[in-house]
């Protein structure tokens, strides 16, 4: 993990299992100086086995872990809200793609603020202030040009919250 500069910004509608919308953009720096850009634009909505979308969006959700929710192969989290998006990203102002798949997660503290390194098994309990974002390529093609192949940022501490907003 390296520190890196960044900002969030995005809504996200929940309105159950069908009708979510998400937009939003994410732009970041990375150790390597390469600047990125992440332009969210459309929900993913297919559920893929074990990883359910819940339409896209969802706030207040228990997951991960002990949940039975998800891979029980990372800690168990509270999260106020999470989303699964398409994205159109840049690297250094040259579109990548405009498919790359996204999920972000605002959610109780997982690691610890010294090295980063999880810091609880079951964090449920632990105050909702850590933002994670995390960029794939779409199944199929070339992983992007990145460390890894792809981009993960995490916000060790954010001012943003979720409120639950529903369709009439």
């Amino acid at each position: 993990m390296a520190k890196i500069t960044g900002d969030i910004a995005l809504t996200a509608i929940d309105r159950g299992a069908t009708g979510d919308s998400v937009s939003g953009v994410a732009a970041f720096t990375t150790e390597d100086s390469a600047r990125w850009k992440v332009v969210m634009d459309r929900v993913q909505t297919k559920d893929i086995p074990f990883n359910p979308r819940f339409g896209g969006v969802i706030m207040g959700l228990f997951y991960h872990g002990a949940s039975g929710v998800h891979t029980p192969l990372v800690p168990t989290i509270q999260s106020s809200l999470a989303l699964w998006a398409y994205a159109h990203l840049y690297k250094n102002d040259q579109l990548v793609t405009d498919d790359a798949m996204v999920h972000i997660m605002l959610l109780s503290r997982t690691r610890r603020t010294s090295d980063w390194a999880l810091d609880c098994w079951d964090c449920s309990g632990r105050p909702i202030e850590e933002l994670q974002l995390q960029v794939t390529a779409p199944a199929n093609t070339p992983t992007f040009p990145a460390r890894g192949g792809f981009l993960f940022v995490n916000w060790e501490k954010t001012g943003g919250k979720a409120e639950t907003l529903r369709a009439r």
